[in-house]
């Protein structure tokens, strides 16, 4: 059986993606913010990577790593108060997904994990 936590941590993937829904609905959120994320995601499904996807883990990492840094600055960008506004779980889950996002990049090499943080975090 799985620990708790993850459990509560898979249980709030739905809320999650929901959350991230209503963000790039949102007029406050910052149009720059919601096209880093599309771009990301179509980086995710292309099959153009910085990192081939038949290399085991890794290639799949990278795309994984670009849209959780895309994720990490839409949540960041808009602000506490416009995410508590679409947040329909509570604040401890939502901290815990969010501070998943950053220790992806634990798992891809140095130069693969700075040339994606540059292309979102600089835009």
């Amino acid at each position: 059986m799985l620990p708790k936590k993850i459990r509560q941590l898979l249980a709030a993937i739905p809320s999650f993606l929901l959350l991230l829904v209503r963000l790039v609905g949102d007029a406050r959120v910052a149009a720059s913010d919601k096209a880093i994320l599309v771009a990301a995601i179509i980086y995710a499904i292309s099959p153009l990577d910085l990192v081939p996807d038949f290399l085991p883990f890794v290639g799949q990492l990278d795309d994984l790593y670009f849209v959780a840094l895309s994720i990490d600055r839409l949540i960041r960008n808009a602000g506490p108060d416009v995410v508590r506004d679409h947040w329909s779980g509570s604040e401890e889950v939502l901290e815990s997904l969010c501070g998943r996002l950053d220790s992806l990049a634990a798992y891809l090499p140095g130069p693969v994990e700075r040339s994606l943080a540059e292309r979102v975090r600089d835009r």
